[in-house]
């Protein structure tokens, strides 16, 4: 089967782009709004793109809270999972999640 990502024409009910990477780590992106809320959410697509400097990235699809957060603030806090290791998890045992 030729999968091409841009046509979309497979023809599976669920699109398998996701898929393509595996095993797929889960990474929670834990940000405080402006309004002192913490925010903690969960991206398939991040990954650490630079050494020298320190670059961590996410992705999401559309504008989120966490970017707009990241944004605002300046910062971020990934906390990397494998997603077997990740499937059991609550964002509760995150101790970087506490209320400030």
């Amino acid at each position: 089967m030729l999968y091409d990502a841009v046509a979309n024409t497979h023809g599976l009910t669920i699109d398998s782009f996701k898929a393509l990477v595996a095993p797929r780590s889960i990474g929670w992106i834990s940000t405080l709004g402006k309004n002192g809320i913490v925010n903690l959410a969960a991206y398939s697509f991040f990954n650490a793109v630079s050494e020298d400097p320190h670059f961590l990235m996410f992705g999401a699809d559309g504008r989120k809270d966490s970017q707009r957060n990241a944004e605002e603030t300046g910062e971020f806090r990934l906390l990397a999972r494998h997603l077997r290791a990740a499937q059991g998890d609550k964002p509760h045992l995150c101790p970087s999640c506490s209320r400030r």
